[in-house]
């Protein structure tokens, strides 16, 4: 792609707050071009909690502060202005002219590129109608609709018009390539990648973790609804010589767990420090509670364990068979505790196995999965024709399938 020519506007999370699959690619994708990032637009109402009104305060004063954006070492980064309540059709179409009007000076310095529009939440779908960008994509990293803090019903009229109106979706997990596929429009399945590199340079663990009893269980990530808090209970129980780390925020009550001598909640830790942090897991868990979510879950956890060289322990999550040799999992709560159990007999680990891993994890770069999407961007607007979407965002007009 010619790198004076294309510009990319990213729709996804808070840029920074939580690294996730398309903030991995848009910082590879910076480097050759230039990148807008829009801050999250929300996927359900808030609601009448001390939690959601903190939140939906601090991001109105910040769409209020910024009359354009500021620089991160990435993208060009910009709080929108938008009503939290996409499910009706004239909010959609007023926060689409709002984001669209917020966008014009930054437009306005790269006249004559191409516009690429990449979003991770269906409500962008306005954004697509009103900025009318050369390829639309939607970057779906989960089925959002089963998540048990979004709206469902938010979800599932959005996505069906962002479905529509997109020229392309792009899914992290196998199980969402039939789920999404719309009128003969299939999914590009483009799965997790890691940044080995980063997880290689490691500093000093802090002093009160590098002294901890041996073998080291971790879990880093969320600790929120969709974790199983039983069964780390039941590890921590099974295991009491063997010390459980929490690497991650809070989301749940877990005092019960952290009473337990052998359990240790580190709390949240940026993602340019976690490497630092859980470099003392001797093995890395997954460990998801047993629902119809999980079927579409590709955890970025998994690759991060073994960039470090770690076992990994997983509930069974669809997207593992992919890496059958590098992860062990188990389908109930006695067969995980039998495999931990197992595997932590063998400790301390053979280090060619660890490299092995190393080696294995190097081989799926965010750099090779930004090369595959930065391809997929100029096959569309390679294409000739556009979509044309129609008051409800539905699309008549050019049905294309990539694969």
């Amino acid at each position: 792609m010619d790198r004076e020519r294309c510009l990319f506007i990213a729709a996804g999370p808070d840029w920074g707050r939580h690294p996730c699959s398309l903030s991995h690619i848009m910082d590879v994708v910076v480097r050759e071009h230039p990148v807008i990032w829009i801050n999250s637009i929300a996927q359900r109402a808030p609601r009448l909690s001390r939690q959601d009104l903190v939140r939906a305060v601090h991001k109105a004063m910040a769409s209020i502060r910024s009359t354009n954006c500021y620089k991160t070492d990435g993208p060009l980064v910009i709080h929108p202005r938008a009503v939290p309540y996409h499910k009706y059709a004239p909010v959609r179409s007023v926060n689409g002219w709002l984001i669209t009007r917020q966008l014009k000076p930054l437009l306005a310095r790269f006249a004559g590129h191409k516009v690429v529009l990449v979003a991770t939440n269906p409500a962008a779908v306005a954004l697509a109608n009103s900025l009318r960008p050369d390829a639309t994509i939607y970057f779906c990293m989960d089925d959002y609709a089963r998540m048990q803090d979004s709206d469902t019903r938010l979800i599932e009229v959005c996505e069906q018009l962002m479905l529509a109106r997109a020229d392309a979706t792009v899914v992290t997990a196998r199980t969402l390539v039939e789920s999404k596929t719309w009128r003969g429009k299939t999914p590009i399945y483009l799965p997790q990648g890691v940044d080995a590199g980063h997880f290689q340079r490691r500093a000093e663990p802090q002093a009160r973790l590098a002294a901890l009893p041996r073998p080291i269980i971790g879990f880093q990530g969320i600790i929120g609804a969709r974790v199983d808090i039983e069964l780390l209970e039941k590890i921590a129980r099974a295991f009491p010589w063997a010390s459980l780390v929490l690497v991650g925020k809070e989301e749940v009550d877990i005092t019960p767990l952290k009473r337990l001598p052998n359990v240790h909640a580190v709390g949240p830790v940026p993602y340019a420090d976690l490497p630092s942090v859980i470099q003392i897991f001797d093995v890395g868990l997954v460990a998801y509670r047993n629902d119809a979510h999980v079927a579409s879950v590709n955890p970025l956890k998994l690759l991060e364990y073994l960039a470090l060289g770690q076992e990994v322990v997983s509930v069974y999550l669809p997207e593992l068979v992919a890496h059958g040799e590098y992860v062990r999992w188990a389908r109930s709560h006695d067969e995980y505790l039998a495999v931990l159990g197992e595997l932590l007999g063998r400790h301390p680990f053979d280090p060619a196995d660890k490299a092995r891993r190393v080696a294995y994890a190097t081989s799926h770069s965010w750099a090779a999965r930004a090369r595959d999407f930065l391809a997929l961007c100029a096959n569309l607007l390679a294409m000739p024709g556009s979509a044309t979407p129609t008051q409800d965002g539905t699309e008549e007009g050019r049905q294309r399938t990539l694969v």
